[in-house]
C-alpha cells in the first residue's frame, strides 16, 4: 500500500529538487508547478526526471488551493493505487520524518484527518506566530477546534475522504482553513502530530500576503458567526410575525391579557424551535441526534430567558439605565455566551450519531 506525496510549488528555491529527490525515495510523488514561469523551469526538470515522481504545470498562478486540488484530481484519476495523500510545501520545512510519520498516520487510521502541527517557540518569525495565533485563537473561540497550528501544510488525507476534500471551496490559502471546518461540520477526527518546526532564512520565502490572504482567511472564519448572527435575526422575524398573527387573528376573541400572555408564549416557543432548527444545521455545530440536542438546547433557552430578564432588572435598578438600552446590552451579551454554550455543550455532546 502506498501514499503519495503532493507537494504545491510557486517559484521554488533551488534546494526543491533535492528535497524533492528525497520525498520520491519513499514513494510516489506529484508536485504541481503554480505558475512559476520559464525562470524556475530547470528546478521543475530536475524533479520530472526523478522516478515516480510526476509534475503539473499550471499556466498562471492560480494559488495554493487550487495547486492541491489539481493534484487531488490526478491522483483520484490516475494513481488508483495510493492509499491516501500527503500534502508539504516546497520550502523544506517539513522534515523528512516527518512526513514519513504523516504516511503511516494516514494507513493506521484511514478515517481521520491527519495533521502535523508544529510548536511555536521564541524562535518562531514574528510574522508566523502572529498568523498562527490569531487563526488559532478564532478557530477555538469561533468553531470550537483546538489546534495550535491551524496553517500546518503537512497533511495526511486518506483516499476514503480525497474526493470530498478535493470539492471545498478556496483557491489560495483559505483553502486550508475549508478543510478544517469540513472536517468539523463532518466529524472527521483530527489526528494530531507534533512536528519539527523548521524556518529558512526567517521565513522569507513565504508567498503569503500579509493583507489580502488575510482578508481571504477572514471570509470563512467569520462566516460561521455570521450565519448564526442571520439565525438569531430571522428567528425574531419568525418571533414578531407569529405574535401578530396570534394575537390578532387566533386569540382575538379572548380578553387583553390572556390573549397577549397565551401570544407571547406561544410565538416565543414557534421562533425558539425554528432557531434550533436553524443552529443545528450550522458548518460548525456537528449535527448530532435531534432529541438530546433539543433537550439540552431547552435548558439553556430557560437560562438564557431568566438571565434576560434579570440582567435587565439589575441593570435598570442598579444604574438607572433606560429599560430598552438594557435589554439590548443585556439580550447581545447573552447571545454571545449562548454562542459559546450551543458551540460546545448542545451540539458538542459526545456519543451521539451525528444526523448528516
Amino acid at each position: 500500500m502506498a501514499v503519495c506525496v503532493l507537494i504545491p510549488a510557486y517559484e521554488p528555491e533551488e534546494r526543491f529538487a533535492e528535497y524533492a529527490a528525497l520525498c520520491a525515495q519513499r514513494g510516489p510523488l506529484v508536485v504541481v508547478d503554480d505558475g512559476s514561469g520559464p525562470k524556475f523551469a530547470p528546478v521543475f526538470e530536475k524533479i520530472a526526471a526523478l522516478p515516480g515522481c510526476t509534475v503539473l504545470h499550471h499556466e498562471q498562478n492560480k494559488g495554493k488551493g487550487a495547486a492541491l486540488k489539481t493534484g487531488f484530481a490526478h491522483i483520484l484519476r490516475f494513481l488508483t493505487d495510493c492509499e491516501g495523500v500527503v500534502t508539504a510545501d516546497c520550502d523544506g520545512q517539513h522534515a523528512l520524518q516527518d512526513v514519513q510519520r504523516l504516511c503511516t498516520a494516514v494507513l493506521g487510521q484511514p478515517q481521520a484527518l491527519s495533521l502535523g502541527c508544529r510548536h511555536f517557540g521564541p524562535e518562531t518569525p514574528r510574522r508566523s506566530m502572529a498568523g498562527n495565533r490569531a487563526t488559532s485563537t478564532a478557530m477555538r473561540v469561533l468553531y470550537g477546534i483546538e489546534l495550535e497550528d491551524t496553517q500546518t501544510g503537512l497533511r495526511g488525507i486518506p483516499r476514503g475522504l480525497l474526493e470530498e476534500v478535493a470539492a471545498l471551496p478556496g483557491q489560495r490559502y483559505e483553502y486550508e482553513l475549508e478543510m478544517l471546518l469540513w472536517a468539523k461540520r463532518k466529524g472527521v477526527p483530527m489526528n494530531v502530530l507534533t512536528i519539527e518546526t523548521r524556518y529558512f532564512d526567517n521565513n522569507s520565502g513565504s508567498h503569503y500576503d500579509t493583507v489580502k490572504d488575510s482578508l481571504r482567511i477572514c471570509v470563512p472564519l467569520l462566516r460561521g458567526l455570521a450565519q448564526y448572527m442571520a439565525a438569531g435575526a430571522a428567528s425574531a422575524v419568525v418571533d414578531v410575525a407569529a405574535y401578530g398573527l396570534l394575537v390578532s387573528f387566533v386569540f382575538g376573541g379572548l380578553n387583553l391579557v390572556d390573549r397577549l400572555m397565551i401570544s407571547a408564549v406561544l410565538a416565543r416557543i414557534l421562533s425558539s424551535l425554528f432557531n434550533y432548527l436553524c443552529n443545528r444545521r450550522l458548518p460548525q455545530m456537528q449535527r448530532k441526534a435531534f432529541w438530546p440536542t433539543a433537550a439540552r438546547y431547552y435548558v439553556l433557552w430557560v437560562f438564557q430567558l431568566a438571565g434576560s430578564v434579570l440582567g435587565t432588572w439589575a441593570l435598570c435598578a442598579t444604574f438607572g439605565t433606560n429599560e430598552l438600552l438594557a435589554k439590548y446590552a443585556v439580550d447581545i451579551l447573552l447571545s454571545l455566551l449562548s454562542y459559546q454554550v450551543q458551540l460546545r455543550w448542545v451540539f458538542g455532546g459526545k456519543g451521539e450519531k451525528a444526523d448528516v
